[in-house]
């Protein structure tokens, strides 16, 4: 028997290893990447112009949107859905918000743009009301797919 437990303690610190080398395929990125930060960016330039404060970053907003854009992409359609039920797995927000978009190319300038000239979406986007965002963005070669989600504090 004592040769029992050196072999677990092995097998257990072997699992360990494996299990850390190997990379996670979780279904929503935590961060956002440069270009969705460059989108946050613009959309607080946009809102500082109209006298409105900065949006600030939601981890779990992020996830929520980077999931949908996911979503959209896999499906090719350009869909709220539930947009309501969804984003409560990821919020306790009183009030939430999206704004969603799709071209061929992902441009934060042309993103923010288009949902200026778009009335719902730009009552979204400069909603007061609203103090946290997370931006998800997924693209394959000519789609790309924003998702902007928005909430108050609590």
């Amino acid at each position: 028997m004592p040769f029992t437990l050196p072999v677990r303690r092995g097998l257990a610190a072997a699992c360990l290893l494996v299990c850390a080398a190997t990379p996670a395929k979780a279904s929503a990125s935590p961060r956002h990447d440069a270009l969705e930060v460059s989108i946050i960016r613009t959309m607080n330039q946009t809102r500082a112009a109209y006298g409105l404060p900065a949006l600030r970053t939601s981890f779990g907003l992020a996830r929520a949107a980077d999931a949908h854009s996911a979503s959209m992409l896999r499906r090719n359609v350009l869909s709220h859905g539930a947009f309501s039920s969804r984003l409560r797995h990821y919020t306790r927000a009183r009030r939430i918000g999206e704004n969603l978009a799709w071209m061929t190319q992902c441009d934060p300038g042309s993103v923010v743009q288009m949902w200026l000239n778009s009335p719902g979406h730009r009552h979204v986007m400069l909603s007061r009301s609203f103090k946290r965002i997370g931006v998800g963005r997924r693209a394959h070669p000519g789609s790309c797919f924003v998702t902007a989600d928005f909430s108050t504090v609590h």
